[in-house]
């Protein structure tokens, strides 16, 4: 479906700046705003002048979290905010290192890290 947003007001429609609505095929196939009567000629000299614009909504994937292969080695800040390099042998602590975000590739990325906890609980 295609949607479009209202950039400046129309008279007499219903229809708030900024707010988002969506388009609907009638049964000849032409566009229309739902709701709003304001079909595809409407549509297309309104986008011209201004009023209205498409809007294309993308979803963006979560990028998957780099974790090492089994036996392989990551780094993760201990409870004296020490660096540890350990091997993930999928057990119960390393999972809940990496669902907790404390688990790391490179010491640049736990450092970086080290440096916004320790700023959160106040050490030096």
């Amino acid at each position: 479906m295609t949607k479009y947003k209202l950039l400046k007001p129309i008279k007499n429609v219903e229809w708030n700046v900024g707010e988002v609505r969506e388009a609907a095929k009638d049964r000849d196939g032409g566009v229309y705003v739902a709701r709003l009567g304001i079909f595809p000629t409407e549509i297309a000299l309104l986008e011209h002048a201004g009023f209205i614009e498409e809007v294309n909504e993308v979803k963006l994937k979560t990028p998957k979290r780099w974790r090492a292969e089994k036996c392989g080695g990551y780094y993760y800040l201990n409870e004296d905010f020490g660096i540890t390099y350990t091997a993930d042998i999928w057990r119960a602590w390393d999972n809940a290192r990496y669902e907790a975000g404390n688990y790391f590739q490179t010491t640049e990325q736990i450092e970086e890290f080290k440096k916004g906890v320790k700023a959160l609980v106040g050490s030096k």
